[in-house]
């Protein structure tokens, strides 16, 4: 199963602010109440002194816009020596700056990693001690409820790469359904990257399709169908015999299934590496045939990396089925 990519965590709690009070409610007990929340810069350094910079902050306010916390949030994959010294300056810096309860919420994917994090720190001085809030994945909620899950969509795909079961996927892509198309190509990325193959491809059935695995590369490919139809109706209508209609028909269709191929290949391309070169350009333009834009729309969504990426490509550029 591929690991979990600590930039998607991070910005599961950067889009979505109310993600981590709901964390710190429904994994911790901690119940703060809030009337909004507003983000806030990540730098918590001091003045002349070493840098320190948490993953997220998040200001919890009160009707009457009045601090009522703020909660730090930390992503931790492995364990890290250097975190014991640096939570408490986080922890310190906030609460000073802010002159509110600050709270530090640890979130990671192992269990080993969740009870090395939640050692308490001792600062030395009589009394002082840090325990950290630590969420792991074994102590998310398996959420299976539609209207929950749309509540909080960002809780529902946690919980689904947490609970990688039909059931929960499910409810979590439901979920996402009506977020922006950028967030919902991400978090259904997610969401498949984290299931066994049986469950995806039972996932997948469900959203009627087997060839790609993300539901918006298969929207390109419709898309891109579409306009080829449309564009072959329209030059059929032109000619004005039905052989031509028929000839402009099959012209556009063809047409069309390539644009959304190629579509889904720079759109799945572009969200594996940081920069499409020149080389990549001239390596999806080097490819025409249908057969081969399908298998590398399939190659770059099972692609967990810039370097698995920029491979596909290249096998595509000296054929898939050579």
């Amino acid at each position: 199963m591929p690991s979990v990519n600590h930039q998607l965590l991070v910005d599961l709690f950067r889009k979505r602010g109310e993600l981590a009070p709901a964390l710190l409610q429904r994994c911790a007990g901690l119940e703060l109440a809030h009337h909004r929340i507003e983000p806030r810069p990540a730098d918590l350094s001091q003045v002349a002194s070493t840098e320190y910079r948490a993953d997220s902050v998040i200001e919890l306010r009160a009707h009457d816009d009045a601090l009522v916390a703020a909660v730090i949030v930390e992503v931790q994959l492995r364990r890290d020596a250097d975190k014991p010294y640096s939570w408490p300056v986080y922890i310190a810096a906030l609460r000073a700056e802010l002159r509110c309860p600050a709270i530090l919420l640890v979130v990671t994917t192992k269990r080993a990693v969740a009870r090395w994090a939640r050692r308490p720190i001792s600062l030395g001085h009589p009394g002082l001690c840090l325990t950290p809030v630590v969420v792991g994945f074994h102590d998310l909620p398996r959420i299976v409820d539609r209207e929950d899950a749309v509540r909080l969509p960002e809780l529902a795909v946690l919980s689904a790469m947490a609970h990688p079961e039909l059931a929960v996927a499910e409810v979590a892509v439901h979920a996402i359904g009506a977020l922006p198309e950028d967030l919902s190509r991400l978090y259904l990325d997610a969401i498949l990257a984290r299931l066994p193959d049986t469950v995806r491809r039972l996932l997948e059935d469900t959203m009627q399709g087997h060839e790609y695995r993300s539901e918006f590369a298969r929207r390109y490919y419709s898309q891109g169908r579409e306009a080829g139809r449309e564009e072959g109706r329209e030059a059929g209508r032109e000619e004005g015999r039905e052989a031509g209609r028929e000839e402009g028909r099959e012209a556009g269709r063809e047409e069309g299934r390539e644009a959304g191929l190629r579509a889904a290949v720079h759109t799945l391309l572009a969200g594996k590496v940081e920069l499409i070169t020149a080389d990549d350009e001239a390596a999806l333009a080097a490819l025409h045939d249908e057969r081969s834009l399908t298998a590398l729309v399939a190659a770059l969504g099972a692609a967990r990396d810039a370097v698995e990426a920029r491979a596909a490509v290249t096998r595509a550029s000296f054929g898939f089925h050579r």
